[in-house]
């Protein structure tokens, strides 16, 4: 695909975090609601922005989009509250909106990380990439025989193989 597809998915973005707003509207918010999306942050956000591969211009912004994660997370679970009436997951338990808000989150997270892979490739290895290999020097098309001796262009050769011959050496 080309490299115009993951920046294109970066248009759903605010389509998806209301998608995420309507999952955590779901369920009852519980005893502790900020310590469930500081977990589900870490799970969902955090450690997959600390895996390899690390290009280096990107290595130094991911941790910090990760950081920026929290505070919207939170900013979401906060007002989810206002979309209950209109969420389609009522009356779900808030474990499974925990478990829905992670797979979206998941999904967030592997946008973020294609389209800031497409960023860090530079564009001089695009257009190499396309291009192929070189060829190598050492192995040429030129028109040498490797095998056989040489002919002359008007002379016939019986290659046919139909007479008989004695094995060479003594029987």
């Amino acid at each position: 695909m080309g490299a115009w597809l993951p920046r294109l998915s970066l248009a759903l973005l605010p389509l998806e975090l209301l998608l995420l707003q309507l999952i955590l509207a779901a369920g009852e918010p519980g005893p502790s609601p900020k310590l469930e999306i500081c977990l589900l942050w870490a799970l969902a956000v955090l450690l997959p922005q600390l895996r390899p591969p690390w290009l280096m211009p990107v290595a130094l912004l991911r941790p910090v989009l990760a950081v920026v994660q929290l505070p919207i997370l939170l900013w979401l679970d906060q007002r989810a509250g206002l979309a209950i009436t209109a969420s389609p997951w009522a009356n779900q338990s808030r474990a499974a909106a925990l478990v829905w808000s992670l797979l979206v989150l998941l999904l967030l997270q592997w946008q973020l990380r294609s389209v800031l892979g497409t960023i860090a490739i530079n564009p001089e290895q695009r257009a190499t990439d396309h291009q192929g290999q070189k060829l190598d020097p050492s192995i040429s098309e030129g028109n040498t025989v490797s095998t056989g001796g040489t002919q002359g262009h008007g002379g016939a050769t019986n290659t046919s193989g139909s007479k008989e011959s004695e094995p060479e050496g003594t029987a």
